[in-house]
């Protein structure tokens, strides 16, 4: 039987710019013109395995680094890394909020998920198809635990993208994915992601940091779920 799926309600977050002005900010020129700039509304998206008990989990590990995402084939595109820092340092917050631990030493002692935080750089990028996920996070040495180690040819696994289906991000989304280590498979060489976040349009411009950590909080609150179990 296919399993079933859960995507979350879709929040739209206005930017703190918008005011009053419907999605556009407008300055007015010498010569009585009107100059208008359309400012980005980010949307922010969940799904997760409805059959996962988050409550097993506690402790986690994240590389302190944002994945530039590309297609297998094409030109990837710049974006900016103004964020970068701003993204991660929300997520570890809310996780830790939510009762979770980052383990001080992931190298000895594993912990029970991943926190994968990439950002696409391709228009139209399919986030949730399966990919080699190692060669973006191959630095991080937090990955040392498991033997006898990652390499290029592991893939990570999306298995809600049967359910969702093909799903186009536009350059400039933010990923962030939870892998429970136990769903390492070795004969596979595959890794198993059980939750996910999106956030569109935040390296637009006009986009401010305080944009990008609401958004980063939209995908907890829509994710009450995602609690620690009792420490063991």
């Amino acid at each position: 039987m296919t399993p079933m799926f859960t995507v979350l309600r879709r929040t739209c977050i206005l930017l703190p710019a918008i005011g009053m002005l419907s999605g556009m900010t407008v300055a007015c020129g010498d010569d009585d013109d009107d100059i208008v700039n359309v400012v980005p509304t980010p949307v922010v998206r969940t799904v997760n395995d409805p059959t996962f008990d988050f409550t097993t989990l506690r402790t986690f590990a994240m590389p302190d680094t944002v994945a530039h995402l590309v297609p297998q084939t094409g030109t990837p595109l710049v974006i900016s890394r103004d964020f970068d820092r701003t993204v991660l340092d929300q997520v570890r917050a809310n996780l830790l909020a939510r009762g979770y631990t980052q383990t001080a030493n992931p190298v000895r002692d594993q912990p029970d998920f991943l926190v994968l935080v990439g950002a696409t750089a391709a228009t139209n990028y399919d986030l949730f198809a399966t990919y080699s996920w190692y060669p973006y996070y191959s630095t991080y040495s937090g990955l040392l635990w498991y033997t006898p180690g990652f390499d290029s040819s592991w893939t990570l696994v999306y298995p809600f993208y049967p359910t969702v289906g093909v799903t186009a991000f536009d350059r400039g989304t933010f990923l962030v994915t939870i892998v429970p280590t136990l769903t390492v498979n070795a004969l596979a060489k595959s890794i198993r992601a059980e939750w996910a976040g999106t956030a569109t349009a935040l390296l637009e411009s006009g986009v401010t940091a305080a944009t990008v950590q609401n958004s980063i909080d939209a995908m907890f609150a829509q994710s009450p779920y995602l609690v620690a179990g009792p420490a063991r």
